[in-house]
């Protein structure tokens, strides 16, 4: 594994820890609980970030493994 590679790795790994934390907000909005607040808004925007890095890293990760 080349260093850029272990490092991008290690990044995305510490970000799907740190969401642990979050958890309970996360299984609200997944349950319909949308209450206008800035929170749930800053919440959504997050989620929706995370959704879009993890896209493109599984895109990346498929190109750099070739046909297949």
């Amino acid at each position: 594994m080349e260093p850029d590679e272990a490092q991008a790795t290690s990044e995305r790994d510490q970000l799907w820890a740190s969401l642990r934390l979050l958890r309970p907000e996360i299984e609200l909005l997944a349950a319909g609980k949308l209450d206008p607040t800035e929170r749930n808004a800053t919440m959504m925007l997050l989620l929706a970030r995370i959704v879009l890095a993890e896209m493109d890293y599984r895109t990346r990760d498929a190109e750099a493994a070739g046909p297949g």
